[in-house]
């Protein structure tokens, strides 16, 4: 639905909206926006700037653009630095760049479809790939390439990780096996995941010599002892991938890619699959162009800082649906004696998650985010994420409690990091592709800018208080814009306010009056860095009337709301609801007239009533047809001169306090009973005819002669049979359609 907006006919100005305004009765209650934690600031526009779970904004790190989308793949697949130098991959050709200098060349072309992982040893660059020549490959200083190894049971190669003396670990597709490569090419499986899923996408060595590697399908961490060349799941998380994982004395962190628990934000079209991994190689580089020309914008319209991310395309979170709970695996090997293999805990929200494997075996939950998380790496005792869900990076400490976007790209997936040996993180993306770095030191200034907020109708603007942080050399200064549409245009919006340094309090709003208010912070760097923790603004609506959407009653045999209702009793009391609404939030109070159809005149029967509800005894009126009407004021919260009303009429309520008239006649042969009757109801219809012989408790049900009870009058003619000799008393009742009861005796006598 589009947001209401005001347009603003020729000639009618900033200025007839202003005396709109003032013509209008003003409400005595302001109207307030507080922003104070993260999901508070969700939806502002961060330019080198981030806000963390604590819902502080600072400044993000320095991001510097190295190749920009211009010069870059439009899938960024892989990277490896090698000191000064930085390789990186396309996910759509098999061609490997290289930075240098700040320069970008294509630098090699590899033989598969696609390249999905780099490792640069400290000797060579090695190239995973994916495809008919799927392997490794190296890749010597000029660019030619030579197939080191390769399997044919093997597709892809999604992980590389050094091991001892010149030996690489592979983690590979579509069989789910991880590899033993030698310097010579000789290769053996460590692993085999068998039936538990057709891929290992991602692969971690630990100080100790072991292998963790995570898998698809069943979204498994398996621990491999390469020497023993046996392996153990030790996580079997709910989520069907783990995408990446990075292991330190801690414990092991796994990153959860689960398409159906993110956002749809930011999500591809499914890539094509082959035994269960996507290639990377397929939907993305179908949906992403090729590079565009030199002036091409990059994707890099930063706005925090942060790190690491796996190039594979991401399935449509939109038309997967969360997949149902599983019942638990069997490992595929005895777990250690006195260690366990737990599952995951329960997810208690949506999304994608950060999961510790601590050393005693138990799991813990680092975060969860309805986002897909393709890549991670570690920095300073700190995570890197690298997302799917716009192309975001976080941070976030290792026990989970501060968590920060530090960066925010143009681009759809952040799809490939690395942390150098001067602590910078690279990055690489994907629809829109480019490489990218993030420094250690902070932005020198960034802004944030809010959200367009709505205050429903034409308001004034009042105040804003910004409680910030900053001394010496930083600062932190504001603007205010506003509008009457809901998305902020230069065009259609009042521009910009001066800047102003935020102070200790509320500062006057200078933005005209207007429907929708934005408001802008500006953070200056030095030391100590500026920090801003919440902002409150304050504005008021001119006061509206009260919405009457309802009036609706239900007739009842009780005088009391809630109370069981009794089938043999009338129903005289009509419960009557009221539904309000206010646009101010004012405090309501109710009254309630009623008139009887054909009369002008309203006669009053409730009076400032606290609650929207009021039961009606009508037996108070004559019978008949009527309507109610109910009047809603504002007047406990605004000034007696200033309070307005609402009001709404109900449909037509039919008022019928009087039994139906009955008349019988009986005769009596052979031992039966011969009655014939005729009821008549005043004021409704004729609902129910029961008649009972000798007793006032056993009914028994009569149909009208025409075989419906549906109108004021009704005929009725039964037979009694079996009746014993002497004197009977047969009594008929009859109800109407509001439980009133009309009685009717006779006195029959079979025999002598």
């Amino acid at each position: 639905m589009k947001p209401f907006s005001l347009r603003l006919r020729p000639g009618f100005s900033v200025l007839a909206a202003l005396l709109f305004f003032a013509a209008t009765a003003a409400a005595v209650t302001p109207g307030q926006w507080t922003h104070a934690t993260e999901a508070d600031f969700a939806g502002g526009e961060f330019d080198s700037t981030v806000v963390n779970s604590l819902g502080e904004i600072g400044l993000a790190r320095q991001v510097t653009v190295l190749a920009p989308s211009s010069l870059a793949p439009a899938v960024v697949s892989a990277l490896a630095p090698a000191g000064k130098t930085i390789y990186f991959a396309s996910g759509g050709s098999g061609a490997i760049y290289r930075y240098r200098d700040g320069k970008t060349e294509r630098f090699a072309n590899t033989p598969g479809a696609t390249v999905c992982s780099l490792l640069w040893t400290g000797k060579e660059l090695l190239a995973g790939v994916g495809g008919k020549e799927a392997g490794i490959h190296a890749v010597d200083r000029n660019g030619g390439v030579t197939r080191r190894w390769s399997d044919p049971n093997v597709k892809y190669v999604w992980a590389m990780v050094p091991g001892e003396g010149g030996t690489i670990y592979a983690a590979t597709g579509a069989q789910g096996a991880v590899y033993s490569v030698d310097a010579e090419g000789k290769a053996e499986a460590l692993y085999r995941t068998g039936p538990l899923a057709k891929n290992v996408l991602c692969l971690a060595r630990a100080k100790s010599g072991l292998l963790y590697a995570g898998t698809d399908q069943d979204g498994l961490v398996i621990e491999i002892d390469p020497a023993a060349k046996t392996g153990r799941a030790i996580l079997d998380a709910e989520e069907k991938e783990i995408a990446a994982i990075v292991v330190d004395e801690k414990g092991i962190y796994a990153a959860t890619s689960d398409a159906a628990k993110a956002a749809a934000d930011g999500a591809v079209e499914p890539a094509a699959t082959d035994g269960g991994r996507p290639h990377p190689a397929t939907a993305p580089a179908r949906k992403l162009s090729s590079s565009g020309p030199a002036t091409q914008p990059s994707p890099l319209s930063m706005s925090s800082e942060s790190a690491a991310a796996k190039a594979r395309p991401i399935e449509d979170s939109t038309k997967l649906a969360a997949p149902p709970p599983r019942p638990r695996i069997r490992l595929v090997s005895p777990p250690r004696p006195g260690v366990p293999a737990p599952a995951a805990p329960a997810a208690e929200e949506a999304g994608n998650a950060v999961y510790c494997i601590r050393p005693d075996g138990l799991v813990t939950t680092v975060l969860r985010k309805p986002l897909t998380i393709l890549a991670m790496a570690m920095r300073d005792g700190r995570l890197i994420l690298g997302t799917g869900n716009g192309g975001c990076v976080y941070s976030a400490s290792l026990d989970g409690q501060d968590v920060a976007r530090i960066a925010d790209t143009d681009a759809k997936q952040i799809t490939c990091l690395a942390v150098t040996g001067d602590g910078r993180v690279l990055f690489g993306t994907a629809n829109k592709g480019c490489l990218g770095s993030l420094g250690r030191d902070l932005a020198k200034e960034g802004t944030f800018t809010s959200k367009a907020l709505d205050a429903k109708q034409i308001a004034k603007w009042g105040t804003i208080r910004v409680a910030a942080s900053a001394g010496g050399a930083s600062g932190v200064t504001f603007a205010t814009r506003s509008g009457n549409i809901g998305e902020p245009n230069d065009g259609a919006w009042i521009g910009w306010s001066v800047e102003q340094p935020v102070g200790d309090g509320f500062a006057p709003i200078a933005s005209p009056a207007g429907r929708f208010l934005q408001y802008r912070l500006k953070l200056t760097g030095g030391k100590p860095s500026p920090a801003v923790r919440g902002v409150e603004v304050i504005y008021q609506v001119g006061n509206l009337p009260p919405v009457v959407s309802a009036v609706m009653f239900k007739p009842s045999s009780s005088a009391r709301e809630g109370e069981q209702e009794q089938t043999d009793r009338p129903q005289a009391f009509r419960h009557v609801t009221i539904t309000a609404t206010d646009v101010n939030e004012d405090q309501l109070i109710y009254s309630l007239f009623f008139r009887q159809s054909g009369s002008e005149s309203w006669i009053k029967i409730a009076d400032k009533l606290e609650a929207p509800n009021y039961v009606w005894d009508t037996r108070s009126v004559g019978d008949g047809s009527y309507q109610l009407r109910a009047v809603v004021s504002d007047s406990p919260s605004n000034p007696r001169d200033s309070a307005v009303e609402g009001w709404r009429v109900s449909s037509t309520l039919e008022v019928d306090n009087t039994a139906p008239v009955v008349s019988l006649a009986a005769s009596s042969d052979d031992g039966a009973a011969s009655l014939t009757g005729q009821s008549v109801d005043a004021g409704s219809r004729i609902v129910s005819i029961h008649y009972a012989v000798d007793s006032n408790t056993d009914w028994t049900a009569v149909l009208p002669e025409d075989g419906i009870a549906d109108s004021p009058k009704e005929g009725f003619q039964f037979r009694v049979e079996d009746l014993s000799q002497g004197a009977h008393r047969i009594a008929v009742k009859v109800a109407d359609l509001y439980g009133n009861t009309g009685y009717a005796t006779v006195t029959v006598t079979v025999g002598k």
